[in-house]
């Protein structure tokens, strides 16, 4: 059997994943992956890397997608074909705070998200139609968060297509930015409807979830205070991601161990 294109992987490794987590960064699956029983990484092209391991005999795959929407749509399409018997799928990323509350260190679980990734609209063209996640998936890492006693924030996410212009970042080349108030002013806009974190993915994510009927959810650490600053605040980065892995793990080890007293 030919490699899927893009992924360049073999699909008969893949076919019997009953569970995937993904995440922009290359390097963060190697972490990831460091959690699942016999890790074995079978891809590695441009920015896709692919592991493969067990969590109670249960097959996981780990795949990221880089930076936005275009290779997260990508890695999903492929997957998606590549693991016809999933289960779900997590993202695990990371993200800006934009309340008082989405401080630096935490986790964000998104309970839905603004579609301005820039891709969505590729995918289902009508922009009434929702970015959320799987309500039961979202409710219950929030559940485990709660019992892991991880400090975590939840709500509406913003996704965008442009991490300077999008994200009302002022740092940009010349400091260019859009008059429209929702990009120039991006930070202000959202906060005062509620929104508590930004980032790149999560809406159109949430979209192919939703069309293709697999179940996602997403969690992503809090890496940057956006009310007060927008760099990163380094020394809680590590933290944040951390902790946004680690809570991913123990949900679907959790999940795992439901299924199987459920079998039995």
């Amino acid at each position: 059997m030919r490699n899927i294109y893009h992924l360049d992987i073999n699909q008969n490794l893949v076919s019997d994943t009953q569970w995937l987590i993904t995440c922009g960064d290359p390097g963060r699956t190697d972490k990831i992956a460091a959690h699942l029983d016999s890790p074995l990484m079978i891809g590695n092209n441009r920015e896709h890397r692919t592991w493969i391991g067990t969590s109670s005999n249960t097959k996981i795959g780990v795949i990221s997608h880089g930076i936005g929407g275009p290779g997260l749509s990508i890695m999903l399409d492929e997957a998606f074909k590549s693991m016809p018997v999933l289960h779900g799928v997590i993202r695990v990323g990371t993200c800006g705070g934009l309340s008082k509350e989405a401080s630096a260190g935490k986790v964000a679980i998104s309970e839905g998200a603004v579609r301005l990734d820039g891709a969505s609209p590729q995918i289902i063209p009508d922009p009434e139609y929702p970015a959320v996640p799987d309500i039961r998936m979202t409710y219950e890492l929030i559940q485990t968060a709660e019992k892991l006693e991880i400090p975590y924030i939840s709500g509406i996410t913003v996704s965008t297509a442009t991490f300077y212009t999008g994200q009302g970042r002022k740092d940009g080349f010349r400091g260019y930015q859009p008059g429209e108030i929702r990009y120039r002013d991006a930070v202000d806009y959202w906060s005062r409807l509620g929104a508590v974190n930004m980032e790149m993915e999560c809406s159109l994510f949430f979209i192919m979830g939703r069309l293709f009927n697999i179940p996602t959810a997403c969690v992503t650490g809090i890496i940057g205070e956006r009310l007060s600053s927008g760099d990163i605040i380094l020394e809680q980065m590590d933290v944040a991601v951390e902790s946004a892995i680690r809570l991913v793990m123990e949900y679907l080890k959790g999940k795992i161990f439901d299924d199987e007293v459920n079998i039995t």
